[in-house]
């Protein structure tokens, strides 16, 4: 492999391109905030630059053509210490297709997660992100991951019918970030891997294959690697992806020795999905999926002046597969979720949101929105306004205990067939803690309660196999009072004989 490595490597050298230059300031850099409006006609993008944490890097933001060619240059500022970024656009521009680039410099470095130890991210290294817009409270990461996205969009405009347009522009960079999610598992590429654990054992690989290569002598930074993964995630029937696999499997068994317990386990489902990958969608195909319908909410009181609402839908069709939701709140997007349900949390008690979701297909096909639904979440010891009906979801509180009990830790499960169309489901998850005493548990489906225990660890006795459901878990105590969610784990068990897939990791 050394030989094959080599070559690779020196390929990669000849196909990079120095990226462009900042010069200037803009939005500046740092702040984890969220996407919003600010005076003077100006939205903030926000979100972080991660391959590990990227630090000191140039970040710029770039309007997006509808050839998938970058266009006007519409802010640019630098990453803080944990790689995030806010950068100031005109809000005129923010809803349309836009092209974040994070580009190094002499000062620059990234934590490398393998290494333990920050290393140079250096003026040839870039990864660049494709967003269809930049809603407010948004955050936009980029990353690796990203970056294949990014490299994926010319193919899938090039294959998809019709003339250009903001449309086609807008379904393409969808399409393009699914198919990358779905290579590794990820439900949205874009989304902040600190809440989702297979993303962050993708990057871990992705920086174990650098160390590789920074041990071949050949090339001393990110570049040698994303072209190998620019030119094996092309097209998975080349040779080039061959070449990828073996490299990937190399570093990625080097990460499960070094990681024992949950990320050995995804590891080995890494493994699987990248050794046998989800066919290439029909990029010609135009019907988008129906609209949700069913939309509905229940919400719980975190605190005196803060809740979380629960959405669920009934799953929408389409003429091959829905690929996933997006969810908006109050017309941004907020989230992308491979199934129905997302738990908004938190957002500000005794205010009106109004949430809609659309569904999407593999070739970023979308369907109309479904009706918006009216939320106002009241403080504790209230109840909640529905589309103008009154909920008791919510539990009055004694005087003197407003503190809501810790969120339920390292939700995880494991499962078992019972006949070829059914099989259970045993969640466990760790304790939570409270100023007093935590009273018990309420266990969701697909944002659906379906129990409460006294106790750590549920079984849903009966499920459909081949079917992908989203659980989590609340803490409670004696007053009501409510903890935040746990991790959403997405379980899809499968029929008599096979496996399990878990957030990506297979079990028996």
């Amino acid at each position: 492999m050394r030989k094959t490595w080599k070559k690779l490597t020196f390929e990669a050298l000849l196909l990079l391109c120095l990226p462009l230059a900042f010069t200037g300031c803009g939005g500046g850099g740092g702040s984890s905030a969220g996407t919003g409006t600010l005076a003077g006609g100006t939205t903030i993008i926000s979100g972080i630059a991660t391959k590990g944490p990227i630090k000191g890097a140039s970040v710029a933001v770039f309007q997006l053509l509808v050839s998938g060619a970058r266009g006007t240059l519409l802010g640019q500022g630098t990453s803080g210490a944990g790689g995030a970024y806010a950068i100031a656009i005109p809000t005129l521009q923010a809803s349309g297709p836009l092209l974040i680039t994070v580009t190094g410099n002499a000062l620059a470095s990234y934590t490398s997660e393998s290494k333990g130890a920050d290393v140079p991210f250096g003026a040839t290294e870039s990864f660049n992100a494709v967003v269809e817009s930049g809603s407010a409270n948004r955050k936009i990461t980029v990353s690796p991951l990203t970056e294949e996205a990014f490299q994926k969009l010319p193919q899938i405009l090039a294959a998809s019918p019709g003339p250009a347009s903001s449309a086609k522009l807008a379904n393409a960079v969808l399409a393009a970030n699914a198919r990358i999610g779905s290579l590794y598992n990820v439900a949205d590429i874009l989304a902040d891997p600190a809440g989702d654990i297979v993303e962050r054992t993708v990057l871990l690989i992705l920086d174990q294959m650098v160390e590789d290569s920074k041990a071949s002598g050949v090339i001393t930074n990110t570049s040698a690697v994303m072209t190998l993964l620019r030119q094996g995630l092309t097209d998975i029937t080349q040779p080039a992806y061959q070449a990828y696999l073996q490299v990937f499997n190399t570093a990625a068994d080097k990460v499960k020795l070094a990681n024992p317990g949950l990320i050995a386990s995804i590891v080995d489902a890494l493994k699987i999905r990248a050794s046998a990958p989800p066919v290439e969608p029909d990029f010609t195909d135009v019907t988008p999926p129906s609209t949700p319908v069913g939309l509905a909410a229940t919400t719980f009181a975190i605190d005196a002046s803060t809740s979380s609402v629960v959405l669920s839908w009934s799953p929408a069709t389409d003429n091959i597969a829905v690929t996933g939701y997006q969810v908006f709140r109050n017309g941004s997007r907020i989230a992308t979720v491979t199934s129905p349900g997302f738990t908004d949390i938190p957002v500000t008690s005794n205010v009106t949101f109004s949430y809609t979701v659309l569904a999407f297909d593999a070739v970023g096909n979308r369907s109309p929105a479904s009706a918006p639904l009216l939320v106002t979440p009241n403080q504790a010891s209230l109840n909640v306004i529905i589309n103008g009906q009154i909920s008791s979801d919510i539990l009055g509180l004694p005087a003197g205990d407003v503190v809501a009990p810790s969120a339920p830790t390292n939700l995880n499960a494991s499962t078992t067939a019972l006949t070829a169309t059914t099989s259970s489901v045993v969640l466990n998850w760790g304790a939570s803690t409270d100023n007093l005493a935590v009273t018990g548990y309420e266990v969701f489906r697909n944002g659906v309660k379906i129990g409460t225990v006294a106790t750590p660890g549920f079984l849903d006795p009966s499920v459909t196999s081949n079917v992908t459901f989203t659980y989590f878990v609340l803490a409670f105590d004696a007053a009501g009072n409510r903890s935040t969610a746990s991790n959403q784990l997405q379980v899809t068990p499968n029929q008599a004989s096979l496996g399990v897939i878990v957030n990506g990791q297979i079990t028996p």
